[in-house]
């Protein structure tokens, strides 16, 4: 089947030089019209196979479009989360109907408005022409298809439903999405209550209390406890306030860097996962990672033990980490994954449980997914109930320093009163 080169403009007026596989010149034309596509100018540019619809190799050289290999390689950016969850979709969608790999990724690097997504499907069009399957293209594309993405499409490709394996993909990553942004969004209101609270505070200790210091000076009278208290406060704030400022980011930094050390960062993620209602969400979230990433892979076919080495990658705790690298090592060994998950102790129950009830049934895809929602939903609860009860305790104690401030002030103008009143 000829491939043509084309130069078209799209809905937006803007023009797009790309190649498509097509049985003539105006059956070129007809494939651009479909794809909202309208074409300037056509050239044959080589021939392809019709089973992959892949071009040679010097042709694609010579499209303009295309950059260089080497440089997109060590491309640092990566498309958002969000956006890869609708181009797996709209990937799911496409190569479900029947599309060929290559003209999918075309179609959708043509419709994408940012140039970050076009040159990313663009680079890895230009390997799957090649003849490079396309989890192996997207290797170039790393920052965007992490390990896991890539794993997930390998194992679409083995069983030759790349179509559900995607479908499944695009599912993963709106419940991944959804559960962030639930997140985010549950925090942000108190995070931005808090930080202007903060703020008030200090502005009331470096500037109001000391104006209102200066005016009791002159009373030439003893001041209140609780009055002495706030103004001597007030000006260690007022003097130390940038050097605390500055200890607190050298810490935040020495913190940050030595996480980066494997006995310590052991230490600090095991402490969180101790600690009574921290540790129990994170646990849930994991055992929901997991459970989620497990089954979408075994559902797509992979082998349990490379599955898990591959849902390893979704966990950003150390503890958890090196937990399922033993459970990997425990079924490589032929254990029962069961087994493994409860040996290893760090996992929720409910999980242990519904892995050992999925093996026995041989329904562990279906026993995994379902896990997955209820922890998620369980995560969910527990999270908008906290920060149903956060804000309000936030108010509650800013509310309270804002009054403990204003009776140090008003004291020793009421005591100022009573003496010239009697």
């Amino acid at each position: 089947m000829p491939a043509y080169q084309y130069e078209a403009l799209d809905a937006q007026g803007k023009k797009q030089r790309g190649v498509i596989a097509a049985d003539s010149l105006r059956d070129a034309k007809k494939r651009l019209q479909s794809k909202t596509l309208f074409p300037v100018s056509l050239t044959e540019g080589g021939r392809t196979k019709a089973s992959d619809a892949s071009v040679t190799t010097s042709s694609i050289s010579r499209l303009s479009l295309l950059p260089s290999l080497s440089a997109l390689s060590t491309r640092r950016e990566k498309i958002s989360s969000r956006d890869l969850a609708m181009v797996t979709r709209q990937m799911a969608t496409m190569i479900g109907a029947g599309l060929p790999v290559d003209e999918t990724l075309q179609a959708i690097a043509a419709q994408s408005e940012k140039p970050l997504i076009r040159d990313v499907l663009t680079n890895i069009r230009s390997r799957v022409v090649e003849g490079e399957k396309l989890s192996e293209a997207m290797k170039v594309e790393a920052a965007s298809f992490d390990d896991l993405y890539r794993a997930m499409i390998a194992a679409g490709e083995a069983s030759g439903d790349l179509g559900g394996i995607l479908a499944r993909i695009s599912e993963y990553c709106d419940k991944s999405e959804d559960v962030k942004s639930k997140v985010q969004a549950a925090l942000v209101y108190p995070a931005a209550l808090s930080v202007i609270a903060s703020g008030v505070l200090v502005l009331l200790m470096t500037f109001v209390v000391p104006k209102i210091a200066v005016q009791f000076e002159s009373f030439n009278a003893e001041l209140p406890a609780l009055t002495r208290f706030v103004i001597g406060l007030s000006d260690i704030l007022t003097r130390f306030g940038p050097a605390f400022l500055l200890i607190i980011v050298a810490a935040a930094i020495g913190y940050s860097a030595a996480l980066r050390r494997q006995p310590l960062r052991l230490k600090v993620h095991g402490f969180w996962l101790r600690l009574p209602l921290v540790g129990r969400l994170l646990r849930v979230v994991a055992s929901a990672r997991l459970a989620r990433t497990l089954g979408t892979l075994v559902e797509g076919g992979s082998p349990v033990p490379e599955a898990i080495l591959a849902a390893r990658e979704t966990q950003s705790n150390q503890v958890v980490r090196d937990a399922v690298d033993g459970i990997y090592k425990d079924v490589r060994e032929g254990g029962a994954l069961a087994s493994a998950f409860r040996k290893s102790g760090i996992f929720a129950p409910l999980l242990v449980y519904m892995v050992a009830m999925g093996e026995k049934s041989g329904s562990l895809p279906h026993m995994l997914t379902k896990t997955a929602d209820y922890l998620e939903g369980e995560f969910d609860g527990v999270t908008r109930t906290l920060m149903n009860l956060l804000e309000p305790a936030i108010v509650v104690i800013m509310g309270l320093m804002v009054g403990v401030i204003v009776m140090s002030i008003m004291l020793p103008i009421m005591r100022l009163n009573s003496l010239v009143l009697s």
